[in-house]
């Protein structure tokens, strides 16, 4: 799954991040199976499981990746005289259309499809499909993780997270384009060191539909969401936004980061000591992500997590080791990039699929297993077709 910034800014796509955006886009079609299915949307047919429980955290990587080509795209675009002339703001709105043109097609499928699988569902009267449907132009400027809601939710829920990454991405880079080193040296690492802390330190998740208060957390009700309460009078921010904009800032950092460590020359002793080190990090971030209980009494706590992702992706967009460099090999990159750019449609389209299967199946309980797989199987075969119609039919225009 792409924010947009694709690996296509520099010279060469790197393999070994599209195999890892694969495997945790798949990951995350299971966290939401087995965590938000039985939670909020159908708590009364499906039972909750520690099957890729631990994804809802390393939705963080696809933040940080974004993050690192977004800063990647402003570099290379700054090289340009004529463009660094411009003014921030006609800079900044270039790159949020050339995002809105990229994710746009993808999202209008992914709304379109979750109110058709909502109406299908629960056989959904024309006011419901309405709020839907308004739901859905919410989304299109990426308004919904705002809190910009009619009386009923989105019934594709996954898409808060491109919503707040056409809002968040847009405001960094505004900033960037505005005062580069201000934004680089101060707001980026405040915003990242202070809310990462305060992020893993509350318990609370990224959601659209919650929002951390001052003097606060709280998660509204259908009926409240567009009302008022005592709670939510108060001066508050999505978590969802939250969530991204501190994932987007460490992309923004690690950027420097893996700059600086490509100028150094490694040793052969030291990529065998680094190839262990990603290798160390690498098992414990997929554990984790595949059952976090797995490893017993050994328990990972939010920070550890979010600095597994953050190691893993920056030794593989360094490619210094030995690991990253086999990932990146010439005879799997065409199969491993192809993988990775499914990514996003699979996360597009994997909620709906959910509810039609349910439907169509009609049991009266589902295990995980039961769902996961066949709506992996067809939500990878689905997004093969999706891209290849897109790629003929929307982008090659």
């Amino acid at each position: 799954m792409k924010g947009n910034e694709e690996t296509k800014t520099t010279k060469k796509k790197n393999s070994a991040i599209e195999i890892w955006r694969f495997f945790f886009a798949i990951a995350i079609v299971g966290y939401h199976i087995g965590v938000i299915f039985p939670m909020a949307y159908i708590p009364d047919l499906m039972t909750a499981s520690n099957w890729m429980a631990g994804a809802g955290e390393v939705l963080f990587v696809f933040t940080l990746t974004s993050g690192y080509f977004m800063m990647s795209h402003f570099k290379r675009k700054q090289e340009d005289k004529e463009y660094a002339k411009r003014s921030a703001g006609s800079r900044a709105w270039e790159y949020f259309w050339g995002r809105v043109k990229g994710l746009l097609p993808v999202l209008i499928l992914g709304i379109v499809l979750g109110i058709a699988a909502y109406a299908f569902y629960y056989s959904a009267s024309f006011t419901d499909i309405l709020d839907n449907v308004l739901n859905g132009l919410w989304e299109f400027l990426g308004f919904y993780s705002l809190g910009f809601t009619a009386a009923f939710g989105q019934s594709n829920g996954a898409l808060w997270f491109i919503s707040a990454l056409i809002i968040c991405s847009f405001i960094l880079y505004f900033l960037l384009c505005y005062k580069e080193d201000l934004t680089t040296g101060l707001l980026v690492p405040f915003i990242f060191f202070f809310f990462e802390g305060w992020w893993c330190k509350t318990g609370i998740r990224a959601s659209q539909a919650a929002f951390s208060t001052i003097g606060g957390n709280f998660y509204p009700s259908a009926s409240s969401v567009s009302g008022s309460s005592s709670t939510a009078g108060m001066l508050g921010f999505n978590n969802g936004l939250l969530f991204v904009l501190v994932g987007l800032c460490g992309g923004i950092l690690l950027y420097f980061a893996v700059r600086k460590l490509r100028e150094k020359k490694f040793s052969s002793f030291q990529k065998v000591l680094l190839s262990i080190f990603y290798l160390v990090c690498a098992v414990l971030l997929v554990v984790y992500t595949i059952n976090p209980t797995i490893m017993g009494d050994i328990s990972l706590d939010r920070m550890t997590v979010h600095l597994l992702c953050i190691i893993v992706v920056g030794l593989t967009l360094l490619e210094k080791d030995f690991i990253s460099e086999w990932l990146n090999n010439k005879t799997t990159s065409k199969l491993f990039n192809y993988l990775g750019s499914l990514s996003l449609y699979i996360y597009m389209l994997h909620i709906p699929i959910v509810y039609l299967l349910v439907k169509l199946f009609n049991q009266a309980s589902y295990s995980w297993a039961s769902i996961f797989w066949p709506v992996t199987i067809i939500s990878i075969a689905l997004s093969i077709l999706t891209k290849f119609l897109m790629d003929e039919l929307v982008f090659k225009r």
